[in-house]
């Protein structure tokens, strides 16, 4: 998708508009995606919590699909991480992970519960007032216990556990395992993608992180 931001004259409010795109589609294809979009759609308007922009509509006009939804002021954590060009500090990232933490909660409390699927920087953002927003729900899904798999293999390679390969259904330890890999990138400034499950010990990364933080990252 590309998101734009955008003036709502009638709230007089700026707001972001998330655009579906749709170009090199086959019409299968075109079909799944307007489905995925449709269904992100349903379940942002539906949640409401501080680390989760809020979804004010969507709708379609000459045969595009978009979302409207608060501008959120800030960078991803890819960025932040990006223009350091080494690990991040330990405190601030903990303060991150406890907002990650709290809004992961909320939405595995859901019935059923919501699984982010796609937990990563470039997915977390935080505003200037150090506020973290979760973002890009594309590939979320409801748990369904009835499943013996996911309809959908997706996820970013470093992040994303084994069962999110097709071999078993996510549920709320996926995005577990995604923050976890998350806060090693962070902590670390080491591609998690390099060598998915087979990460060097965090401390041999960073020596300076606590003994306490590397183990509960290391479950």
């Amino acid at each position: 998708a590309a998101v734009y931001q955008a003036s709502d004259t009638r709230r007089n409010r700026v707001v972001a508009i998330k655009e579906m795109s749709q170009e090199d589609l086959t019409p299968e294809e075109q079909r799944e995606a307007i489905e995925g979009f449709r269904r992100e759609a349903l379940l942002l308007q539906s949640l409401r919590h501080p680390n989760l922009p809020v979804v004010y509509e969507n709708f379609a006009e000459r045969g595009r699909r978009y979302l409207v939804m608060e501008y959120i002021d800030g960078e991803t954590l890819e960025a932040k991480l990006e223009a350091a060009k080494r690990p991040l500090l330990e405190a601030q990232t903990l303060g991150w992970a406890r907002q990650l933490c709290d809004v992961l909660g909320y939405l595995h409390g859901q019935r059923p519960p919501v699984i982010f699927r796609d937990l990563k920087p470039a997915n977390i953002m935080v505003t200037k007032k150090g506020e973290v927003k979760l973002i890009d729900f594309g590939i979320a899904r409801v748990f369904s216990p009835r499943s013996t798999r996911d309809t959908q293999a997706l996820g970013t390679p470093g992040y994303a556990p084994p069962e999110q390969y097709g071999n078993a259904q996510t549920d709320a330890r996926a995005d577990i395992y995604a923050l976890g890999a998350t806060l090693y990138h962070l902590l670390t400034n080491y591609d998690v993608s390099k060598t998915p499950f087979a990460l060097p010990p965090v401390r041999s990364r960073n020596p300076a992180i606590s003994a306490s933080t590397a183990a509960a990252i290391e479950r």
